[in-house]
């Protein structure tokens, strides 16, 4: 999903830009829940199960959660027979440890 530049189609209505999808990826990281989810995320992909129980959210707050991530092109499910197995987008990775700087965790003490 991310970045994609995209011109305006004819009748003037104009579709999402490369800027638009960015903007969406900080507002949807700018969660303490969802930035939890990607750091996480970043270590190995896991199945919802997992990450819930090392997140510590209920199962409505992590589907909520995972589908705005998701949504946002930061997150890509995968399935596993009836499992659900999300990672975290390699561009994503990439700019998460670039921001992080070599901190093990910002969401740890």
């Amino acid at each position: 999903m991310l970045p994609v530049n995209r011109k305006k189609q004819r009748g003037g209505l104009s579709q999402r830009t490369a800027q638009d999808e960015w903007a969406e990826v900080f507002s949807c990281l700018a969660s303490p829940a969802r930035l939890l989810i990607v750091e996480q995320l970043m270590r190995r992909p896991v199945g919802c199960g997992e990450l819930q129980e090392t997140v510590g959210l209920s199962q409505p707050a992590m589907s909520y959660h995972l589908g705005k991530l998701e949504h946002a092109g930061i997150l890509h499910k995968t399935k596993h027979g009836t499992r659900n197995c999300y990672q975290v987008d390699a561009r994503i990775a990439h700019l998460m440890a670039a921001c992080m700087k070599g901190e093990e965790s910002w969401t740890t003490a």
